[in-house]
């Protein structure tokens, strides 16, 4: 699956914009200059894009909406196990009993519930560094990986094993 994504038409400043507007000849800055998402094999689709969604607003910059990307992410693929009920904590953690994830992921899971809420209840104390970012999103790869991806790639590299055998 492929995501595309239009980068924005933004003005670097209020002046730029204006000489825009005013002078049609003039050209505008784009902003962000590239855009990047990602994909994600063997997850379903709107999940996927979700996750996606996530790295976009990583790539521009819009950290506080990665982190409650991610933690999107992360509930709705409970609710794709079938874990519907309770609330994140307690569908991460039944992610964790029914062996989808393992423990390093699940604390890694409640890691970006934690920035995730964080997010979505507004509490902005701080600006959040890319840094920290960037780990949560290879925290939501690894979930993703280990709900999703690992036994969908070890399925397919068993068959093809098993193919160069003959079985």
């Amino acid at each position: 699956m492929s995501i595309a994504v239009q980068p924005l038409a933004l003005a670097s400043d209020y002046v730029a914009a204006r000489r825009h507007i005013d002078d049609p000849d003039a050209t505008p800055r784009w902003l962000p200059e590239r855009v990047y998402g990602k994909e994600f094999p063997d997850v379903p689709e709107q999940i996927a894009a979700a996750a996606s969604e996530a790295w976009v607003c990583y790539s521009i910059g819009q950290y506080r909406a990665s982190a409650a990307m991610a933690r999107a992410v992360v509930e709705a693929t409970a609710k794709d196990k079938g874990i519907t009920t309770g609330g994140i904590l307690a569908k991460i953690d039944a992610l964790y009993d029914q062996e989808i994830i393992g423990k390093g992921v699940k604390e890694a899971a409640h890691e970006i519930r934690f920035l995730g809420n964080d997010m979505a209840h507004g509490d902005f104390v701080a600006s959040v560094p890319e840094e920290l970012i960037a780990d949560m999103l290879g925290f939501l790869d690894q979930f993703l990986d280990e709900a999703y991806q690992r036994d969908a790639k070890l399925t397919r590299f068993r068959e093809q094993r098993l193919a160069l055998r003959g079985e």
